[in-house]
């Protein structure tokens, strides 16, 4: 099935398949690129921004407030462009949007060396043109790095199994990239849980024989990994995770989300896996159960719902996909078939199914559509209001003396240079907590905290001044009573919003 195919595109030769993915770069690099720092700050490039100024101004990631956010492979690397480059959202953004363009490349020689040369091409151009790919490279944020570090790792343990060549350097590459991925996003832990699953799978189920000298091996690695993060970070995982893991079920959020998003691609994986001829399905197994692992973790062990956390996996979407679109192209014998299969194919994805040729501006990040949740508890998304424009306004307008209370107090210190106020509430929508706050301080800049009306009464009596607050501190965040107050007392002066879930208000007291 997977033959004919072949023979066509290996005579074009490595000259032509470097022509082709030196134009994907070519127009990855333009998409990811353009009017790079034209959109806003959100709510997290805040938090890393900030960071990365602490390490210019400290050396380290320890903030004003005395506590540390953990950002080594992106922050310090950003701090460094940010010296050569300037202060400007684009440098803050340019590791992200290089991790996106490398990794065009990586995932071709990835699937490249797991499957052929022309699942790999099909599947570096799915991800030059995908908007969501395009839309975390734009974003001063690690997913792209973290997707990067987070494919290498797999790549290297995928064959310390299955090559007998280069064994101790795979494994030490493996242990590598899992610890830098580890280091990226804590969602890296699950890498060490993922590789001893598969083993288990392979010995049990594909080799049907159970080696305990190689499964040692692997649990001694992931005890080795775990053991290094924990030295360099001085992070309990294991306690954290002891008091954190909770039962809980967002399993139909993460799969409204993704099969409304890849909808094509899980269509054409669906043809791939019921191929009688698919010579790939111990790959294929792989990838699916890495996802799995991801899907259960997240769905059934946390209420928190993040679309973003799924991100690194998004390429076995396309993987698979690719792997079914050249499937059907071998199965249809006319050459007239042939075309309307690939116009069909490139169509859809172009109009309806997440392709981009087009350069933008601006990126609406991940979120539910809110005009169509009928009767969820909530819907999640990816808060995008314009601080610019919001800043910019108090920027411009205020005097000497003036304080600004915000809810993002990090812009403060980004637009601002001071600290300001904080009106105390959690961050990610929880009661009883103050995770936030020490010792009087909020916890990224150390912005004096408001804990309630009746202080923030008696700071307006005596200060002149602006609030600034956003949409999703309005959401169950902020209590009712102060901003009943705020709404009813204060002359609103400035008001934008981007869309239904991503709004800014400045009020002036």
């Amino acid at each position: 099935m997977f033959i004919t195919f072949n023979k066509i595109t290996d005579k074009l030769g490595n000259k032509w398949v470097l022509i082709i993915l030196s134009i994907l770069i070519l127009f990855g690099g333009l998409l990811r690129f353009y009017n790079l720092s034209s959109q806003s700050y959100w709510m997290d490039e805040g938090y890393t921004v900030n960071a990365v100024l602490s390490i210019s101004d400290n050396g380290s990631t320890i903030l004003d407030s005395g506590q540390n956010y953990s950002c080594p492979t992106y922050c310090f690397p950003t701090a460094f462009l940010v010296k050569i480059f300037g202060d400007h959202p684009s440098s803050y953004r340019l590791l992200s949007v290089l991790a996106g363009l490398l990794f065009i490349i990586i995932i071709f020689f990835i699937v490249k060396k797991l499957f052929n040369r022309n699942i790999a091409l099909l599947s570096s151009f799915f991800i030059t043109f995908s908007y969501w790919q395009i839309a975390w490279s734009r974003q001063a944020r690690w997913y792209t790095l973290f997707a990067l570090l987070f494919w290498l790792a797999l790549f290297f343990f995928y064959q310390t199994l299955y090559s007998n060549k280069n064994k101790y350097l795979n494994i030490i590459l493996t242990c590598i990239f899992t610890v830098l991925a580890v280091l990226t996003h804590g969602l890296g832990y699950l890498l060490p849980l993922i590789f001893i699953g598969w083993i288990l799978i392979d010995q049990i189920f594909i080799q049907k024989k159970f080696n305990w000298k190689k499964s040692l091996l692997v649990v001694f690695g992931g005890i080795v990994v775990l053991w290094i993060f924990n030295l360099i970070s001085n992070v309990d995982i294991l306690g954290y995770l002891s008091n954190n893991l909770k039962l809980h079920y967002v399993l139909p959020y993460y799969l409204n989300f993704y099969l409304r998003n890849y909808w094509l691609f899980v269509i054409l994986a669906l043809i791939a896996l019921f191929s009688k001829e698919n010579p790939y399905k111990k790959q294929i197994y792989l990838l699916l159960f890495t996802i799995a692992a991801y899907f259960t973790s997240l769905s059934f062990f946390t209420d928190i719902v993040h679309y973003r956390y799924m991100f690194h996996l998004t390429p076995i979407f396309f993987i698979i996909g690719s792997i079914g679109l050249l499937s059907l192209h071998e199965d249809i014998k006319h050459i007239y078939g042939k075309i309307i299969l690939w116009v069909l194919a490139i169509g859809l994805f172009v109009t309806i199914a997440g392709g981009v040729f087009i350069p933008q501006t601006t990126y609406f990040l991940e979120s539910d559509n809110p005009d169509t949740l009928n009767n969820r508890p909530y819907y999640a998304y990816t808060p995008q209001p314009d601080w610019n424009s919001a800043y910019s306004y108090i920027k411009d307008n205020k005097v000497n003396k003036e304080i600004v209370i915000s809810s993002m107090p990090q812009f403060n210190k980004i637009y601002l240079n001071e600290s300001g106020y904080w009106i105390q509430y959690n961050y990610l929508g929880f009661d009883n907590k103050a995770d936030f706050i020490k010792d009087g301080s909020e916890y990224y800049v150390g912005a004096k905290v408001i804990p309630s009306l009746s202080e923030l009464k008696n700071i307006i009596q005596n200060n002149h001044g602006y609030i600034v607050f956003d949409y999703m501190s309005t959401q169950g965040r902020i209590s009712e009573d102060i901003l009943n107050y705020i709404k009813t007392n204060l002359t609103n002066v400035f008001n934008k919003k981007t869309n239904s879930y991503s709004e800014v208000w400045v009020y002036k007291f």
